[in-house]
C-alpha cells in the first residue's frame, strides 16, 4: 500500500512538472507551431524607418473633437520615437503634448458630423532612425536543441489602425492607408542570408504593394494579417531599401479576412480591443492562457487521484 501511495505521489509530481513545461512550450511557439530560438544579436540593422499615413475620420459627436499624431510607438519595452516631417492639411500644436521631447503634438479639429481626411509623414528618431535596430521575438526560447535549429529571421510588431475609435468612440475611422520604408544594412564583415519582416505592420489590413516584392506574407504572427517578409542575401556592409503599403479596412464594413532596440529582446505589443474583434496569437503576454487551462486540468486530475487513493 505504501508503494502504491509513493507511486501515485511521484506521478502527481511529474504531472505538475509536465504541465508547467507544457505551459512554457505553448508560450514560445507561433501560430503555425514554429518555435523561435533566441539569439545574441542580429547582423542586420534597420535605419531610416518612415511612415506616411493617410486617414479619414468622422466626428459622430454633437460637439467639436480633436485627434493628433502619436509620435511614440509603444512596444513591450523601449518605444520607437518619431518626429513629424510634414502634415496635410497643416496641423496645429495641441494643448496636452504626449511627446514634448519630440517637438510637441500635432493634431486636427473636426466639427460635429464632419469627416476629415489627413496625411502626414513621421520618421524614426534614434533607434530605427540613425541607429540600426530590429525587433526580435520576446517569447523566443534558449536553445536546448541539437544538432539542428530553425532560423526564423527578424520579428515584427503590429498595431490596430482603428484604435482611435476605441480610445474615443466619437471618432470613427472610415479608412486608413500607410506606406512604410526602411533601409536594412548588414553590419557584419561577411555576407548573410535570412528572412526580414516589416518592422511595423497594421493588423487586419491588406498589403497592397511592396518594393522589392515580398517573398511571402507570414500569417503566423498575428491573426488575420499577412506580415510582409523578404528572403534576403546581403553582402558585407551592404544595404537594401524596402517599402511596403497596407490599407484598412479590407471591406466596406471594416471586417477582416485573411525592446530593447538592437539587442535581441522583444518589442512586440498586443493589439487592443477594436471593433474588428481581432486578437493576437496566445502567448505569455497576450491571448487566452491555454497553458494555465492545461495546468488546471492536470491539477484537477491529480486532485481526484489524491482524493480517491490517498485520503
Amino acid at each position: 500500500m505504501n508503494f502504491s501511495k509513493n507511486l501515485i505521489i511521484i506521478v502527481f509530481l511529474f504531472a505538475i512538472i509536465g504541465a508547467f513545461t507544457f505551459t512554457y512550450s505553448l508560450n514560445t511557439v507561433s501560430a503555425d507551431n514554429s518555435t523561435w530560438i533566441s539569439y545574441n544579436n542580429s547582423n542586420v540593422g534597420m535605419t531610416g524607418l518612415t511612415a506616411t499615413i493617410t486617414a479619414t475620420i468622422k466626428n459622430t459627436a454633437s460637439h467639436v473633437e480633436y485627434f493628433k499624431i502619436s509620435q511614440s510607438y509603444p512596444t513591450a519595452t523601449i518605444p520607437v520615437n518619431f518626429t513629424v516631417d510634414w502634415t496635410k492639411p497643416q496641423a496645429e500644436r495641441m494643448i496636452d503634448p504626449v511627446s514634448p521631447n519630440l517637438g510637441g503634438d500635432y493634431g486636427w479639429e473636426i466639427q460635429p458630423g464632419q469627416t476629415e481626411t489627413v496625411s502626414f509623414e513621421v520618421s524614426a528618431y534614434g533607434g530605427f532612425g540613425s541607429i540600426p535596430a530590429y525587433f526580435a521575438n520576446q517569447n523566443a526560447v534558449n536553445s536546448t536543441n541539437w544538432p539542428l535549429l530553425p532560423d526564423m529571421g527578424l520579428y515584427t510588431s503590429w498595431f490596430m489602425p482603428d484604435e482611435i475609435q476605441t480610445l474615443n468612440p466619437n471618432l470613427q475611422l472610415k479608412s486608413w492607408s500607410g506606406t512604410f520604408s526602411f533601409t536594412a544594412t548588414n553590419l557584419a564583415d561577411y555576407a548573410v542570408a535570412g528572412i526580414i519582416r516589416g518592422p511595423i505592420i497594421p493588423a487586419n489590413s491588406k498589403l497592397t504593394s511592396s518594393d522589392p516584392a515580398v517573398t511571402f506574407q507570414d500569417t503566423g504572427i498575428v491573426a488575420d494579417t499577412g506580415v510582409a517578409a523578404w528572403n534576403v542575401h546581403i553582402g558585407a556592409g551592404d544595404s537594401e531599401f524596402y517599402t511596403y503599403t497596407y490599407e484598412w479596412p479590407l471591406s466596406a464594413n471594416g471586417t477582416g479576412n485573411v525592446f530593447n532596440i538592437g539587442n535581441g529582446s522583444s518589442s512586440v505589443f498586443a493589439p487592443k480591443n477594436s471593433t474588428n474583434n481581432t486578437t493576437t496569437v496566445p502567448s505569455q503576454n497576450t491571448g487566452i492562457p491555454y497553458g494555465l487551462l492545461a495546468l488546471a486540468a492536470v491539477m484537477v486530475s491529480a486532485g481526484v487521484v489524491y482524493a480517491k487513493f490517498l485520503r
